[in-house]
């Protein structure tokens, strides 16, 4: 009977009186394994050979996929019919864009797959930055292009914020006339997002004066939107609107993988070419979580900004956090695995 009466006990203490919530723990975000390559031999002149970075490339994505053949590996992220976009960083050319061969690597490693190179697209904002990039000769056998040269803006798609901003040339609501309101809470969206199916995003790790830190929710955010500037600008740097617009389903819900180039990252005066600020890191990071990426840039720009004796980022950018709120990823470092892998040369 005392057996008895103690789980009558048990049950009743565990059942909530009529009128009270019952408040579960809140489970904690799993971890996220981010896999990184590391340049295997002496970096000399700043260069970096391409066969040593298609081999870096190619086992990234093996790691990152769970297959040991690069064109299995692919089609764990794409099929042969799809429209593949190689979403690039452009802005910082030449010297801390994505680089040509990170970008070629991938681009053979789609066709390897079953990918037809004519369904593969290269692109970011302006075409005279894809110009500066060296990205010309990836034209020959691949579509390049720029969202200033396909069109632009889509009418007919947008995103909003609560925020206003100032719209420019180039803007598709911008219109000249002295009466016209220069405002407003919209955003369009590039054409050329509305074009491929699945995006393999390449942006090339840099701090960033309006959003902290260029890497993977800003560079599929900001470089596809116009009217963006209201977006991210001190004080909020982004938060939350990045990655808010980013959990958009035309946006960061084409990407499949991020591949981040850290070659020769850019710790001050991003998005926009800064020799003196730059590093010779050789490392090249993937992974499926762009939030986990995003917090082992911001991680490694701040370790190099410490020894330049600049002040750290991360005081500043809170929209990491909020993308792991939202269900984008993973932020706190303790829930991140890093794992090396190593290019078969």
């Amino acid at each position: 009977m005392k057996f008895l009466f103690l789980i009558v006990s048990l049950l009743a203490a565990a059942t909530p009186i009529r009128g009270e919530e019952v408040v579960l723990p809140t489970p904690l975000p799993p971890m996220s394994t981010v896999f990184l390559a590391e340049y295997p031999r002496e970096i000399r002149g700043g260069k970096f050979e391409a066969s040593a970075v298609r081999s870096m490339v190619d086992s990234l994505v093996m790691a990152a996929a769970g297959r040991d053949n690069i064109g299995d590996a692919w089609r764990v992220f794409v099929r042969s019919q799809d429209r593949v976009g190689l979403k690039v960083s452009a802005s910082g050319a030449p010297v801390s864009s994505t680089h040509p061969a990170v970008v070629a690597a991938v681009a053979e490693g789609l066709v390897a797959a079953g990918v037809a190179p004519s369904r593969i697209m290269i692109w970011d904002r302006e075409w005279d930055d894809i110009k500066r990039a060296g990205y010309g000769t990836l034209g020959q056998r691949f579509t390049v292009v720029a969202t200033d040269r396909v069109g632009g803006y889509d009418p007919k798609q947008t995103v909003t914020a609560a925020v206003m901003g100032k719209l420019i040339i180039g803007d598709r609501d911008f219109d000249p006339s002295p009466s016209a309101s220069q405002t407003a809470s919209k955003s369009h969206l590039s054409v050329v997002l509305g074009t491929v199916d699945k995006v393999v995003h390449l942006p090339a790790l840099t701090d960033h004066l309006s959003s902290g830190v260029n890497g993977a929710l800003s560079g599929m955010v900001l470089d596809n939107l116009d009217n963006w500037r209201r977006l991210a600008r001190p004080p909020h740097f982004g938060d939350p609107f990045l990655p808010e617009i980013y959990a958009d389903e035309r946006i960061g819900g084409k990407v499949v993988l991020t591949i981040l180039d850290a070659l020769r990252p850019q710790y001050g005066g991003g998005p926009f070419p800064g020799p003196q600020y730059t590093a010779q890191y050789g490392g090249i990071y993937a992974s499926r979580d762009p939030v986990a990426l995003d917090a082992l840039g911001l991680e490694l720009l701040d370790r190099f900004r410490g020894k330049g004796g600049l002040p750290p980022l991360a005081k500043d950018i809170h929209w990491i956090t909020s993308a792991e709120v939202l269900g984008l990823g993973t932020a706190a470092r303790e829930r991140i695995r890093l794992l090396r892998v190593g290019p078969r040369l």
